[in-house]
């Protein structure tokens, strides 16, 4: 009789484990998860249109949150997902951060100081947004490689969108890095996870991946240097990472470079960056990612814009923004003769 009653629970207990496995939820789950990154990731990094991305993984990305209950690892989908949805975030704040100086410079004191304000808290939503993206980039390798990044022997990842996910997360991170501070440290960022995502960058392949995992290295090595020498020699991968990028057609690491440059405060290095970017033809850009292209574009056309309103009063112009004010060709004398005779 007591061999009956454990064979029941047992029973019991199996059909209850089987049950669970085979939720309609979780195989839902799972069949969503693998749908999603075999057949619609690779059509959406082939887009170039930004907001509609980034609104879709606002739309999106609750209902893949929703799957993770019932044992489904959407970790990876959802480190894309709030890496997305950022961007519409940031580009809010930066149009705040144009009229802030704008009306500064037209003495509006507190309309600049209202406007820096909701710059400041979308800011910090931004960077908000890009840590998840980070924190599941990280939860998807302890998960799947028992790897904490940047932590011991990197993992041997074969599969292209773990490699881009790698990079994805630790991209994330340092932009989750420069939001908090153009927030004030609203985000409550943990400064130690660039050095971290530094070290994780030596598990890639740095000539398959555009130049961008040395990029992110020798950004880090600029913004913290040990002394002049070392920045100096971070300043020269940043832009031998552009060349890679040039070569392969993705301009993530021109993106790295411009960003690091406008951090910094390098206006040298800034012109440099801008030129850089604006002289790639497009017709070498890589349209297997061509999101990640235009991804780029946004943010270096941010800096620009910075840039611009700064010295002129308007953002860049919508071509050749890289032709500075001070470079532009004046007309000759001759011409200003000609003119006047006129």
């Amino acid at each position: 009789m007591a061999i009956f009653r454990t064979t029941y629970r047992l029973s019991i207990l199996s059909m209850a484990l089987l049950s669970a496995a085979c939720s309609p939820n979780r195989l839902i789950g799972n069949q969503v998860n693998h749908f999603s990154l075999q057949n619609v990731f690779p059509v959406v990094m082939k887009t170039d249109d930004i907001p509609m991305v980034c609104h879709a993984n606002e739309t999106n990305t609750p209902l893949l949150m929703s799957f993770a209950p019932f044992g489904v690892d959407v970790n990876m989908l959802l480190a894309f997902g709030y890496s997305g949805a950022s961007a519409c975030t940031a580009s809010e704040a930066h149009e705040k951060e144009l009229w802030s100086m704008q009306a500064e410079k037209q003495g509006l004191i507190y309309m600049a100081q209202d406007a820096r304000i909701a710059q400041q808290l979308l800011n910090r939503d931004a960077g908000k947004r890009q840590l998840k993206a980070y924190k599941h980039a990280a939860e998807y390798f302890k998960i799947n490689y028992q790897y904490d990044i940047g932590e011991g022997k990197c993992p041997n990842i074969k599969d292209d969108n773990e490699q881009l996910l790698l990079i994805i997360g630790a991209t994330s991170g340092l932009q989750a890095l420069k939001n908090d501070i153009a927030s004030g440290r609203l985000v409550d960022f943990d400064m130690g996870l660039p050095a971290k995502i530094g070290r994780a960058m030596s598990c890639l392949d740095n000539e398959k991946w555009w130049g961008e995992p040395k990029a992110i290295q020798a950004g880090l090595t600029v913004i913290l240097p040990k002394d002049a020498e070392d920045e100096a020699e971070g300043w020269k991968t940043l832009q031998d990472a552009t060349d890679i990028g040039l070569q392969t057609g993705v301009r993530l690491s021109h993106a790295t470079y411009a960003s690091i440059a406008n951090m910094k405060g390098r206006e040298d290095y800034l012109r440099d960056s801008l030129k850089r970017f604006e002289s790639i033809p497009v017709a070498t850009l890589n349209s297997k990612y061509t999101l990640l292209n235009a991804m780029a574009e946004l943010q270096v056309r941010h800096i620009a814009n910075i840039y611009w309103m700064k010295y002129e009063g308007h953002r860049a112009p919508t071509e050749n923004f890289s032709k500075f004010w001070d470079e532009q060709e004046k007309p000759s004398q001759a011409l200003n003769q000609l003119l006047d005779d006129l």
